[in-house]
């Protein structure tokens, strides 16, 4: 299960990076634009409505209303979000080329930001649309300017309304815009391409890690023949019994890593105590207390690991305090350590030992519910217990599958 989590973070692309800030990003320009819009858009509405003109009070009422949908519903596909503004923001242009007195400097203005905004917003197609868009609009405004239709509009400008220099500004306008849009295409290829290699080398680096991390463990069951496989049983153990608990799913990685590390104290143990036969003397069970202290003097100074050593350091305190290496009581103890320490007592006492054999399934789940509340979190003990009638339930079913098909 961790790893599975695992590598779903390790895969995620540097393009849904960028999705996710420009999701961000459209949230953000929304809000600020409903509430930035808001003054001007009511004096506008009053204004219009005292001189009748319903068309323009209908026309900006949809654009700041779509905005303000926008703003307010944001599940709605952060791409179509962005082309509310976007649209919002055509209209405004073309109301400033028609307005005359010297607004369609403003137009203008609109057309050569839009398209940059489109592609910082949606993507580069989006900023080559909205580039298409802003050169049609502006070539339909100097079809009109040529047409004479605006002239009573602009006659009082100090800007001559030729067509000539329509074009030309337009030109140079267009000129610009299409040299921004360029330069941001290369950039943002540039910086995808830089951010995926980055990942490339953080998930070898994790994965090389990892691998020295199960190494450990494998060292470990090799000098100790009794456990082997215990650590990887537990791990596995413990990522489904958290599962239930609904341990977050970026937790379950440092749960999956301090399991598997949850006894490589035990290399600072001395063989003739940790290999013992018999039963140990308090002195050697004393030294052997000290493998969490050891744990977490060999892992602190890794900060790749700090959060997993939880479970190393941890899982042998009790609930009621009695437990070591701090004492820690109840909800003290971290939720990692108090999930893993029913799993490692349980598969411990169900794993032939060289002092004792194993104990049937029934005898060991009915010591740890009687050690709820002493030594175990009561809570996960509930959800344990549940664990393995389910798990035993399964098999049993499974058994009885394969008895069917071999008959």
């Amino acid at each position: 299960m961790a790893g599975e989590g695992e590598t779903a973070v390790r895969d995620e692309k540097a393009s849904d990076v960028m999705t996710e800030w420009r999701r961000r990003a459209v949230n953000v320009v929304l809000c600020v634009m409903a509430v930035a819009a808001l003054p001007p858009y009511t004096v506008s509405a009053l204004m219009w409505f005292a001189f009748g003109d319903w068309i323009s009070i209908f026309l900006v009422s949809a654009v700041y209303f779509s905005l303000l949908f926008s703003a307010v519903f944001r599940r709605i596909d952060f791409r179509k979000r962005a082309w509310t503004v976007l649209s919002a923001g055509y209209v405004m242009a073309a109301v400033n080329l028609a307005a005359g007195g010297g607004l369609e400097s403003s137009g203008r203005l609109y057309l050569l930001a839009l398209p940059v905004f489109a592609f910082i917003l949606v993507g580069t197609r989006a900023g080559w649309i909205a580039t298409a868009v802003s050169a049609m609009l502006y070539a339909a405004f100097c079809g009109v300017i040529y047409s004479g239709m605006l002239n009573p509009l602009l006659v009082s400008m100090s800007d001559p309304v030729a067509i000539s220099n329509w074009v030309t500004r337009g030109g140079t306008l267009f000129m610009l815009l299409v040299m921004i849009i360029t330069l941001l295409t290369r950039m943002s290829g540039f910086l995808l391409k830089t951010l995926e290699t980055e990942r490339k080398l953080s998930l070898e680096l994790q994965q090389t890690y990892d691998e020295t991390l199960e190494s450990l463990a494998r060292a470990l069951e090799l000098r100790d023949i009794e456990t082997a496989g215990h650590s990887h049983r537990v791990c596995e153990t413990t990522e489904k019994l958290a599962g239930m608990i609904d341990v977050k799913q970026e937790d379950m990685i440092d749960l999956h890593r301090g399991s598997l590390l949850h006894d490589i104290g035990k290399m600072g143990i001395k063989d003739s105590v940790l290999l013992k036969p018999g039963k140990l003397t308090d002195e050697e069970f004393l030294l052997m207390q000290k493998h969490t202290v050891y744990a977490y003097n060999l892992l602190a100074g890794i900060p790749y690991l700090t959060r997993a050593l939880e479970i190393p350091y941890c899982h042998h305190e009790k609930w009621d305090g009695t437990g070591y290496p701090r004492g820690l009581k109840g909800a003290e103890i971290p939720l990692s350590a108090r999930i893993f320490s029913v799993v490692d007592v349980y598969d411990a006492l169900t794993s032939d030992r060289p002092y004792r054999p194993a104990w049937p399934r029934e005898k060991a789940l009915a010591y740890i519910l009687e050690r709820a509340g002493a030594d175990f979190d009561p809570t996960v003990v509930d959800i344990f217990k549940k664990f393995v009638h389910d798990e035993a339930d399964f098999a049993d079913s499974a058994s009885a599958e394969r008895a069917r098909v071999s008959f």
